[in-house]
């Protein structure tokens, strides 16, 4: 919804200045006639590239999260959802989510629906909560929906953080070893090289390959940092691609270790997705096509998950229809199929929410303990190779002396 920038006039003559957001000029009039305001000039307010980009008018994960969880606190306390909308426009810590929350609240009072007014903010609110916070507007379990999607999405930031806490340690490996290679074999190797060679000591072969290496480094740096560009871009766009994003993802499922831990993410985000949902009272339809657009974080099992609902689809129960998709884990096959012979499918997911979560904190936990001690011996190997290279020519100097 438009920002005015208005100029009025009080009932003492004084000329006021100030901002309102309404949806046309009649609607920031009639507000500016509630506030005892003749309105004498507006214009559209628009922010500029400075304010947007370098200030911080990013809609975070956490931004999102602390409003669902005070808005269900407030509505449960009986507060209508425009007085619950006019709490939180106030309260919010985020600048930018006391404005959208505040544009909603103006919609609603405007006659929109709750769901048709945060579905102006795209890049806050996704598709899976307007849907789930559709169906407790439709069902009248609003503040329970809210709720629910406050904490599966306090769970995928939690997942997310583990993620890159686990990502840290080998990141600074690489840069250390990076580091090490490009100061030994960049500089001191040739300085010392340069120097055996006026005193005429023969280099090991060791010492004369890594040297070689060096030389070609640096005569031809720019054609090697030249080819990693284009490599890195072309597996951009090759993964952007339907059938390479698939093809990635899925041999990165195959990789030692991190596979594992790309597999059990994206099945709790699958039984943590589908339990949600279907607490709520989504339809299988919906809650299938909802997780089959890039919630799993794998387009391979998202691939998968398409051929699954093709076969419910045709009149498939929802445990065969995963069955003949294949490539999902027996553990989730058996839970859906007691599930649906018990009728308790959504504790059946959330139960398998609950397991994967473990088991993704898991392996993220043994990937990290096993990338410690390759990660020294990958060091130790370079460093005591590069070491070698000089002291076998120091060694044939002083047995010379």
């Amino acid at each position: 919804m438009p920002k005015f920038r208005y100029q009025a006039i009080d009932n003492t003559g004084r000329l006021v200045k100030g901002s309102l957001v309404a949806a046309s000029d009649r609607e920031l009039e009639a507000k500016l006639v509630d506030k005892d305001l003749t309105l004498v000039s507006s214009r559209l307010h628009t922010d500029g590239f400075f304010s947007k980009s370098i200030l911080g008018e990013r809609i975070g994960n956490r931004d999102i999260i602390e409003f669902y969880h005070r808005l269900y606190q407030t509505l449960e306390l009986g507060l209508p959802m425009l007085s619950a909308l006019e709490e939180n426009a106030v309260q919010l810590p985020s600048r930018p989510m006391r404005r959208i929350v505040d544009e909603i609240r103006i919609a609603i009072e405007n006659g929109s629906t709750f769901t048709s007014a945060m579905a102006r903010f795209p890049k806050a609110f996704g598709k899976l909560d307007l849907a789930i916070i559709r169906m407790g507007e439709e069902t009248g379990v609003l503040p329970k929906c809210l709720k629910d999607l406050s904490a599966f999405l306090e769970w995928r930031e939690d997942i997310r953080s583990t993620v890159k806490r686990a990502a840290i340690y080998p990141s600074f490996v690489v840069l250390v070893i990076v580091a090490v290679i490009g100061v030994w074999v960049g500089y001191v190797l040739p300085q010392l090289a340069g120097l055996l060679t006026q005193m005429g000591v023969d280099l090991p072969v060791m010492t004369r390959f890594i040297l070689n290496l060096s030389h070609f480094a640096q005569k031809w740096w720019a054609v090697i940092t030249l080819a990693v560009v284009l490599f890195c871009i072309f597996a951009y766009l090759f993964q952007r691609t339907d059938k390479g994003g698939v093809l990635l993802h899925q041999h990165s499922l195959n990789l030692p270790i991190i596979g594992g831990v790309i597999l059990n993410i994206a099945m709790a985000r699958l039984s943590h997705n589908f339990a949600t949902m279907y607490q709520a009272g989504m339809s299988i339809n919906g809650i299938f096509e909802i997780l089959s657009e890039n919630v799993l974080g794998n387009r391979y099992l998202e691939m998968l998950l398409r051929k699954a609902f093709d076969a419910v689809q045709r009149g498939d129960s929802i445990s065969d229809g995963f069955d003949k998709a294949g490539g999902f884990p027996p553990l989730l096959l058996g839970a859906i199929r007691n599930g649906e012979a018990t009728g308790t499918m959504d504790k059946s997911f959330k139960r398998l929410g609950n397991y994967y979560d473990k088991e993704a904190k898991r392996t993220v936990q043994t990937m990290i303990s096993a990338i410690e001690p390759l990660s020294v011996i990958m060091l130790g190997g370079i460093f005591g190779f590069i070491v070698l290279s000089i002291l076998l020519p120091l060694y044939d100097v002083i047995g010379k002396f």
